[in-house]
């Protein structure tokens, strides 16, 4: 008998090894393929909402001004997973009854400094669906380089910003 890959796996029991403020560790007890039972180790935010398909957003910021080219803007942060200092699309997560676009034009501000426009949002994408559950949409802002506002942003971090 051949076993249908999308019908016969399956999440058969999970079990919380940590929880800390953000993110919880379990051991993730499931059916393979071919029938097998084995054990993974599963990494879950604390912080998604209910009824939430995305954890948070990653916005893909153009800088324009007139009579220069375009620039995608990048944050430089300390990232302990890493132990070391990462350039990275500004990015945040959602607040509950946010959209993603109200997310990604809080977070840019609070990153950079800077306001803009939506442009577009992408589809809800996987970040590591080997380790985690977490995911994020992909926002488009432009930026208006050449208005008052954006010429000399400040960022506006709260006491979770570590840049």
């Amino acid at each position: 008998m051949e076993l249908n890959n999308q019908t016969c796996q399956s999440i058969v029991k999970e079990e919380v090894l940590a929880k800390g403020k953000w993110a919880q560790l379990f051991q993730t007890t499931y059916i393979d393929p071919a029938g097998k039972t084995r054990v993974w180790e599963t990494v879950k935010r604390t912080t998604r909402k209910p009824n939430s398909k995305c954890d948070g957003v990653g916005i893909l910021a153009v800088l324009k001004r007139t009579l220069h080219y375009d620039c995608l803007i990048l944050v430089k942060q300390f990232r302990p997973p890493m132990g070391c200092y990462c350039l990275e699309l500004p990015a945040g997560l959602i607040d509950d009854g946010e959209t993603a676009e109200a997310a990604a034009l809080r977070e840019l501000l609070e990153e950079t400094g800077y306001k803009g426009e939506i442009s577009g949002t992408g589809p809800v994408v996987c970040m590591d669906p080997g380790l985690s559950n977490c995911t994020m949409q992909f926002v488009s802002v432009n930026i208006n380089g050449d208005d008052s506002e954006n010429i000399k942003p400040k960022q506006r971090l709260d006491d979770g910003g570590t840049f």
